[in-house]
């Protein structure tokens, strides 16, 4: 059975620590997949229940995060399932169901307070080019939240909060509504400035 491999590397200014916790806890890490969105999570004794739509298919998928430990029940449960086990330097996570899924995550500290985080997942499939774009953003967004949250001043602070209270709870469909919003705001907003230097040196 052939195997396809998308794989990125990408250096992120948090400890290793710190990632471990956020792939852990895997809440904000789910919502910031721009390829989903995440429907419902649901924490339980016996680990976290995950409900996402993926944007361009509009397919839904219900998964089963339980601890690595754990002794996975046999039948429709098994069939639905996610398993996370980490160890200090990362550990791999296994999507059972419609939408298999296998992801294994890495990091590694490198000098000047960085760590190296490595991505890597396997298809059945040869990924869509779409598909692949929503991956690296995905990296990257995963990375710069990480950043923040490392960081202890009070515009860090404030800015995770928002992004926790506000921008993760958001679907993709709708964080780009608001991009595109912002955009052309800022872009109203500059060639008003513009009129008004033309009207003071020209006219």
């Amino acid at each position: 059975m052939s195997e396809y491999h998308f794989e990125r590397s990408r250096l992120v200014a948090a400890p290793p620590e710190l990632m471990a916790q956020f792939f852990m806890d895997g809440v904000a890490w789910y919502r910031l997949n721009p390829e989903w969105e995440v429907l419902a999570i649901e924490k339980t004794g016996d680990g976290d229940k995950l409900k996402v739509r993926y944007e361009r298919s509009e397919q839904e998928a219900e998964y089963c995060r339980r601890p690595a430990s754990a002794d996975f029940q046999r039948g429709r449960d098994a069939q639905q399932s996610a398993s996370a086990d980490f160890c200090a330097t990362g550990g791999v996570v296994e999507f059972v169901g419609e939408t298999s899924r296998t992801i294994t995550l890495t990091w590694n500290r490198q000098e000047g307070g960085l760590t190296r985080l490595d991505y890597r997942e396997t298809f059945a499939e040869p990924p869509e080019s779409g598909r692949l774009a929503e991956l690296n953003l995905w990296l990257d967004a995963a990375g710069g939240y990480l950043t923040l949250a490392a960081r202890t001043d009070r515009k860090a602070l404030l800015g995770r909060w928002l992004l926790d209270r506000f921008w993760l709870r958001m679907s993709p469909m709708s964080r780009r509504i608001s991009l595109i919003i912002v955009g052309m705001e800022a872009l109203a907003l500059l060639l008003f400035i513009a009129v008004l230097l033309i009207y003071r040196f020209i006219g």
